[in-house]
């Protein structure tokens, strides 16, 4: 019983560290987009999601082919390529490359590490990898802003993220342990259906005594499903997927776009760059907060919808606060709760998943249930586009031309080379930083 009891605790510290490093990545490059197209930061978060989408769209049909071992270890060959990439290439549209390396890394992670919960304590284990998403948010913007207070530039924090990719492989291999399922799915391949109610039987005796969830029967009705039913089991997921996609289309236009075109006063770059960094950060510490503790409000699906109208009710208040002007810092407070929204209903979702849907199909459930937010940001981030450049021109902000002019033509003279970004920083000779 103790060392059942002490596996279940190395699992929770796993799943939450694993959580932590999937997005510490994904949040710094979206700390440092000014850094790496700072006259268009929607489109560093559109390209941060987009290879993502692709992922989680196309993984439920094709995981269970490849090893969560194999998932894993691809996983972190992406973060390095990410991390050399935007460090040392020698324009915007190799950085953008690298930043792409990042989001398949992250898309992959979530979807493969939210699936594998299910093979373990899932509603503990989801709340531990939830906590650990949203300290990513935390970590990562404190991490930004410590290198810009010591004024190091952004090649060098690169750099030195590098351990990134060590500490989840040793969490993975050293901590966790490669999960049971990846020995079992060969076999459980060529298992008939008459099998299954056996092999369900002797698994729910088996796991009176295990600390993982054994569940083969599961594994063998989600590999008898065909593309169609596959599709449609997706479908059927709309009323936890919806209110996710609300959230996340609000929450990421305000952040990429609405917050990138405000500042006390906006025409100012550093006071624009400040409440960028500040904002975000706040948000995040929400997130976290609402990640760590909200799997214990959230019993109903009710909740969440009602977080996901609240959300677009916030989108719609930023909205005003940035074409109209009429706040300062105390606009925190609502971005903090902008993170309480996001991070409810992310933890919220998943666990109703986990515990609503039928046992055999929550690997797959919770697996393809993670596109819902990654379609919202896509939206977003193209809304976030527009609103940068509509408000930019609205405000008559000229130190930047933005990517998306939205008709106002101010910028005609603009000369980006006279005109540079105010914290792209050149780390050595002759090398973009």
């Amino acid at each position: 019983m103790c060392s059942r009891r002490a596996r279940g605790y190395r699992n929770f510290i796993a799943f939450w560290i694993l959580g932590l490093l999937n997005n510490f990545l994904w949040v710094v490059m979206n700390a440092g987009a000014g850094s790496i197209n700072e006259a268009g930061i929607a489109l560093v978060y559109l390209v941060n999601v987009v290879p993502s989408l692709t992922m989680k769209l196309t993984g439920p049909y094709w995981f269970h082919y490849v090893s969560y071992r194999c998932r894993i270890n691809l996983m972190a060959f992406f973060m390095v390529l990410c991390l050399c990439i935007v460090a040392w290439g020698n324009s915007g549209h190799v950085k953008l490359l690298g930043v792409g390396f990042c989001s398949l890394a992250a898309g992959m992670g979530e979807a493969s590490i939210l699936a594998m919960t299910s093979f373990y304590d899932a509603q503990s284990c989801l709340a531990a990898w939830s906590s650990g998403t949203g300290f990513a948010g935390i970590a990562g913007y404190i991490w930004s802003l410590a290198f810009d207070a010591i004024d190091t530039c952004f090649q060098v924090q690169l750099m030195v993220a590098l351990w990134i990719p060590v500490a989840w492989l040793l969490t993975f291999y050293g901590l966790l342990g490669v999960p049971w399922i990846d020995k079992e799915r060969v076999t459980l391949d060529h298992v008939t259906e008459e099998e299954i109610e056996d092999l369900s039987h002797e698994t729910s005796e088996s796991s009176n005594d295990s600390d993982t969830t054994c569940h083969s029967a599961s594994e063998v009705a989600t590999s008898k499903l065909t593309v169609k039913e596959r599709f449609f089991f997706i479908l059927g997921l709309w009323p936890y997927t919806v209110p996710l996609l609300f959230v996340y289309v609000s929450e990421y236009a305000i952040q990429s776009g609405l917050w990138a075109a405000m500042g006390f006063p906006v025409t100012d770059p550093v006071s624009r760059r400040s409440w960028y960094k500040w904002s975000n950060f706040t948000y995040q510490v929400g997130v976290f907060i609402s990640r760590t503790f909200f799997i214990l409000i959230c019993r109903s699906r009710s909740v969440l919808w009602s977080g996901g109208l609240l959300q677009i009710l916030m989108a719609i208040f930023f909205t005003f606060a940035a074409v109209h002007p009429f706040g300062g810092w105390w606009l925190l407070a609502p971005s903090l709760f902008v993170g309480f929204l996001g991070g409810g209903v992310y933890v919220g979702a998943f666990s109703l998943i986990a515990k609503e849907q039928n046992s055999a199909y929550v690997e797959l459930a919770l697996c393809s249930a993670s596109v819902a937010d990654t379609i919202g940001m896509i939206f977003a981030n193209i809304l976030g586009l527009i609103a940068q450049g509509c408000i930019f021109g609205m405000m008559r902000v000229l130190d930047t031309k933005p990517d998306f002019t939205c008709g106002f033509d101010i910028w005609d003279n603009f000369n980006r080379t006279s005109h540079p970004p105010v914290y792209a920083t050149h780390c050595f000779p002759g090398v973009q930083g």
